[in-house]
């Protein structure tokens, strides 16, 4: 049984819990879900054992103690966008070139 920690998506939970992304259409499967579903924290999801299982790299999250949640919500406020930095410079207003 997994449960579900904030901002996590199957593929998050496919990658921690079987190292390969493939295994999140096998987690989706057994849940009854979409691939894309909205995971809520706090849901338990059945644990399915993957054919795409790697070892190592699914081995080597639970070594670190390390959760992936890769999720963001817009409708929270939350942007991929950054706020500082190069990424947001636009030219003749916050970069001029001289």
């Amino acid at each position: 049984m997994i449960t579900v920690i904030p901002e996590q998506s199957l593929l998050d939970i496919a990658v921690h819990d079987n190292g390969n992304v493939l295994a999140a259409f096998e987690t989706a499967f057994a849940n009854g879900l979409s691939i894309t579903a909205e995971l809520f924290p706090g849901q338990k999801l059945v644990a399915p054992s993957s054919i795409n299982r790697n070892a190592e790299v699914a081995n080597y999250f639970k070594g670190k103690k390390q959760m992936i949640a890769t999720g963001f919500n817009i409708a929270d406020g939350q942007s991929i966008i950054p706020t500082l930095g190069i990424g947001t410079m636009r030219v003749g207003t916050t970069f001029i070139v001289g």
